[in-house]
């Protein structure tokens, strides 16, 4: 099946776009294998790939796809020399020694290997050596390393550390609306956070919606592959080029808005919640013997204030017990009299902020279980300076 296909030339390669929105541009092209029959019906790749390794064709396949579209791409090399091309490496190869010779293919096409992107799933591999082997040789000729399908199968980040990536890419199954899944959106916040700092480029692939793009941007991802900008074409003409930069500055259009309003609304919560302070500390001082009631009641009445409790300003000890409005549970627990918060971000950068207060960024509470910010401000109560902290319930 594999040679017929090869010799009938029913196997084509198409691009699909790889961008960056914050530099607005088309950064690379994917190359991604397409088969048909003789029918003219589509072929699966993963069936075409798998059909190779029964057939004991894995490499050839494999090289016979990569130089179709290193041909394919230099027309796109010579116009425009900054563009890359990522390439697909199936374990297979990487475990061979065939691996040599794409290195003579591509500087015989007068492709620099700084243009290509090569992409590992590194959680196929077993044999660290080989990868490490691999990964060097090609980095030493000036080849981009990127790990693919990072976050999904067996994905380990030691092999971050073996590997070394100039690009990581995120898999589909975490980017999937993940502007509605906190847990995802925390996942993927902290791995782009670790690849910046191991000076790694993070990519979000399979975007499909805005929101989704939006909220990668938020966690400083600027590089996209997915639906939302293209699907891939046989031929990247001037006219899809036209529609992606449309749709490049659209979204920079919703992100600027999108910064405005979270900083407005961010204005709105620390107005909110100082005015909210002012009547607290109005109940403290007075002292009355059902304090905690009416505490409890402020809390019932702003929907948004779920707890209430003070700190010592100088030791970072909470001074009587948290004020909150629900039960107990047995995994989740508001503070007590005594409770050290000294190391806490909402008392520590509160006590040496010049402003004299901070708004936390959202967290699950520890009280409630509940997403929340604390909003935490110096006061003054009976003459004695504590740390207010009121936790606001988010969505």
């Amino acid at each position: 099946m594999i040679e017929e296909l090869i010799n009938k030339k029913r196997i084509k390669i198409f691009f699909q776009p790889i961008i960056s929105i914050k530099n607005k541009n088309i950064l690379a092209f994917e190359a991604l294998t397409r088969a048909y029959d003789d029918n003219g019906d589509f072929i699966s790749p993963m069936y075409l790939f798998k059909q190779a390794q029964k057939e004991n064709l894995g490499n050839v396949l494999d090289s016979y796809v990569r130089e179709l579209a290193l041909d394919k791409f230099i027309s796109y090399h010579k116009k425009n020399k900054e563009i890359l091309l990522f390439l697909n490496f199936e374990s297979s190869f990487i475990d061979s020694e065939e691996y040599y010779k794409f290195i003579d293919i591509v500087e015989s096409k007068n492709i620099s290997p700084k243009n290509i992107v090569l992409e590992i799933k590194e959680d196929e591999i077993k044999d660290n050596n080989a990868i490490k082997k691999f990964v060097d040789l090609y980095r030493k000729h000036g080849f981009i390393i990127a790990i693919d399908d990072f976050g999904t199968g067996y994905s380990s980040f030691d092999r971050l550390a073996l590997i070394k990536p100039d690009i990581v890419k995120i898999d589909r199954s975490i980017i999937y609306d993940v502007h509605e899944n906190f847990i995802n959106s925390e996942i993927l916040h902290a791995v782009s956070k670790m690849c910046h700092k191991i000076g790694a480029i993070v990519l979000a692939e399979g975007v499909e919606k805005k929101d989704e793009i939006l909220n990668c941007m938020e966690k400083d991802i600027d590089i996209f592959q997915g639906f939302y900008f293209e699907r891939p074409q046989d031929i990247i003409d001037c006219k899809i080029e036209k529609d992606i930069y449309n749709s490049i500055n659209d979204i920079g259009d919703n992100y600027t808005e999108r910064i405005h309003n979270v900083i407005d609304q961010k204005r709105v919560t620390l107005t909110n919640s100082e005015n909210l302070s002012h009547k607290i500390i109005e109940e403290y001082n007075k002292n009355a013997h059902n304090l905690e009631e009416k505490l409890k009641n402020i809390i019932i009445n702003h929907s948004h204030l779920e707890a209430i409790y003070k700190i010592d300003f100088h030791t970072g000890l909470q001074h009587q017990d948290t004020i909150i409005n629900i039960q107990d549970s047995i995994l989740f627990k508001p503070t007590r009299d005594n409770h050290d918060h000294s190391l806490k971000e909402y008392y520590f950068i509160a006590k040496n902020s010049s402003r004299c207060n901070y708004l936390s960024t959202k967290y699950i509470s520890k009280a409630s279980g509940n997403m929340c910010r604390t909003y935490s401000t110096i006061v003054e109560i009976k003459d004695t300076k504590y740390i207010l902290c009121l936790d606001i319930v988010t969505h």
